[in-house]
């Protein structure tokens, strides 16, 4: 197995938890501990993973929070955000509800219930079927801190439709207005959405404008694509909603 194939290795592995022990990592690699040594160090370097004593976290600076801690950061901007959003579904249309504090504050606003959504969200699931909403929720690997669904068989299965609409979180949003991602597989979901949608929306607030990570999104480049956000920065922008 060579560096990189260990690296991603330890990748995909961090992209269901937010971190790894010494001990975990041996026995997803399998080598001597001096070459995982070296291995974490050079991977430190790239800067894709933090070393703390002990294991490895992701290295990003964007955080992975827990769903009832994002809920109560910037509240108010994500009730107006989704509150936007929502009010631009029609009638019958089949959309996708990615996870996130920002889309699952769009849920209470949505008033169009003849709709069918698809979502990798646990709380998004509960809060829709409440809501008398027509409900799919995507089979994959837990996960604990955000009760989200991903993997290769989530990707798999949205890759089977075509969604009127996608609308989706960001853990951040780029100078360049790239939409960033804390690991592989929230990459993944947001790419699959994107390329199965007529129509996307990323929803991200002022407070996630100038960030960087390693998984980047050139969402503006598909076609369809738009940025909901209260950043007055980008008004007049063609591709960027200003909500105010």
């Amino acid at each position: 197995m060579s560096y990189e194939e260990r690296k991603q290795a330890i990748l995909n592995e961090l992209a269901f938890c937010s971190h790894l022990s010494f001990h975990e990592i041996e026995k997803i690699v399998d080598v001597a501990p001096t070459t995982i040594r070296r291995d974490l160090t050079r991977m430190a370097q790239e800067g894709v993973v933090e070393r703390y004593h002990g294991g490895v976290r992701i290295g990003s600076e964007v955080s992975e929070y827990s769903m009832n801690k994002k809920l109560s950061m910037h509240s108010d901007e994500k009730r107006l955000l989704g509150k936007a959003a929502a009010e631009l579904l029609a009638p019958n249309e089949l959309v996708f509800i990615g996870g996130g504090s920002t889309t699952y504050c769009m849920i209470e606003f949505i008033e169009e219930t003849s709709i069918s959504v698809i979502t990798n969200s646990l709380p998004h699931a509960e809060a829709l079927h409440r809501r008398g909403i027509r409900t799919f929720l995507l089979c994959g690997f837990l996960r604990t801190r955000t009760r989200c669904l991903g993997g290769s068989e989530t990707v798999a299965l949205m890759r089977q439709y075509q969604f009127d609409r996608a609308f989706m979180g960001s853990g951040g949003i780029g100078r360049d207005l790239a939409v960033l991602s804390a690991d592989q597989n929230e990459y993944d979901i947001k790419q699959t959405a994107l390329e199965n949608s007529s129509r996307s929306y990323i929803l991200a607030d002022a407070s996630k404008f100038g960030l960087t990570a390693m998984y980047r999104s050139d969402f503006l480049g598909h076609p369809g694509a738009t940025l909901i956000t209260n950043n007055t920065d980008y008004e007049g922008h063609d591709r960027v909603i200003v909500v105010k």
